[in-house]
């Protein structure tokens, strides 16, 4: 089994433990990290948590293409 070792900055810890965690499965067998600088990973977290349909009015500066369009012209 071949080994890699990285030195990564501790900011940029969590960036690559996260693509490192991202890649295919089987790629990577085990993945060892000093546990003191390493912060709990988080996930993406929507700022909604509902489902949009198609006829509920949404609030924002696309609501309508039109009204954008406008807009912009100003």
């Amino acid at each position: 089994m071949n080994k890699i070792t990285l030195d990564v900055k501790s900011n940029d810890l969590e960036t690559v433990l996260l693509v490192l965690n991202n890649l295919k499965d089987g790629l990577i067998e085990n993945i060892e990290v000093d546990k003191e600088g390493v912060k709990n990973s988080t996930a993406y977290n929507p700022k909604t948590n509902k489902v949009i349909y198609e006829n509920e009015k949404l609030d924002g500066k696309y609501l309508n293409p039109e009204n954008f369009k406008k807009r912009l012209r100003k």
